[in-house]
């Protein structure tokens, strides 16, 4: 009973019109109907998503005092963003202003790094049982999610998968002070992360489609999906663990337990 109060709860919050706790505060939309499909799954239910974004990043360099320090315990901010394919144009005119602003800096501010980064779908899903959770973990890795896995299961412990897969690609650009690639180079690293966004799409709708053909209903479909489920009465105080977009690969799953389950697609 603990699984559905808890996913009662996500779900209730998810149609609820308070925003969640990433730091756009809603859903993806391209993915929507793909987390739909699966929340209406009894199994399962999704506690975090990014449906593929291309950014670039702005991040403090690391501290010569502290060389250890780890890249992603730096910080950082989006200087841009989009879950599309990006505008080349739009790209260069943030790195190559035509009119630089001028400003007094303080000497003793560090200039921060530039990060141009693609990263693809990622879905952390809770499920019911260990069963439920090989059985999803197979069907993302024969649609191409190479890197799906269980990231948290034992004895009395929730059972937590993460749909995702290796075609992310993050190059430095340079820094605030300086971008030390050419506009020409920019082009190309925008157009190979279209590339990138293109065929993650495919391998989103690719899942998509084989969740249906293994008895998930589709959302849209009136007549396969009841609309009762009467989320809020079944939340009661549960609180909600919906976090979209905070999972993000190559991030915290490194620290958690971790199981591969390997499958061959004929």
């Amino acid at each position: 009973m603990e699984f559905e109060k808890r996913k009662a709860a996500t779900l209730a919050s998810i149609r609820s019109s308070v925003t969640d706790k990433s730091p756009k505060g809603f859903l993806d939309e391209p993915i929507l109907h793909l987390l739909e499909t699966i929340n209406h799954h009894p199994s399962y239910f999704t506690t975090s998503s990014c449906s593929g974004r291309i950014s670039i990043l702005s991040q403090p360099k690391p501290q010569s005092t502290n060389p250890s320090t780890k890249k992603k315990a730096r910080g950082g901010s989006w200087l841009y963003i989009t879950h599309d394919p990006a505008d080349p144009e739009s790209v260069l005119h943030l790195l190559f202003p035509p009119h630089p602003p001028t400003q007094i800096t303080d000497p003793l501010d560090q200039p921060s790094e530039l990060v141009f980064r693609f990263e693809p779908l990622i879905i952390a899903i809770e499920c019911k049982d260990v069963r439920s959770a090989q059985f999803l973990v197979a069907t993302a890795i024969s649609a191409g999610f190479r890197e799906s896995g269980i990231t948290c299961c034992g004895e009395g412990k929730r059972v937590i998968i993460a749909i995702r897969c290796s075609i992310r690609m993050e190059v430095p650009l340079g820094d605030t002070g300086k971008v030390m690639v050419s506009r020409e180079y920019v082009k190309f690293l925008v157009d190979v992360a279209n590339e990138k966004m293109v065929a993650n799409r495919k391998r989103t709708d690719g899942f998509g489609l084989a969740l249906l053909s293994n008895g998930f209903k589709d959302p849209d479909d009136a007549n396969d999906v009841e609309e009762e489920d009467n989320f809020e009465k079944l939340a009661e105080n549960h609180e909600s663990s919906i976090n979209n977009g905070d999972l993000l690969p190559g991030n915290s799953l490194s620290s958690i337990f971790y199981i591969e389950f390997m499958c061959i697609s004929r």
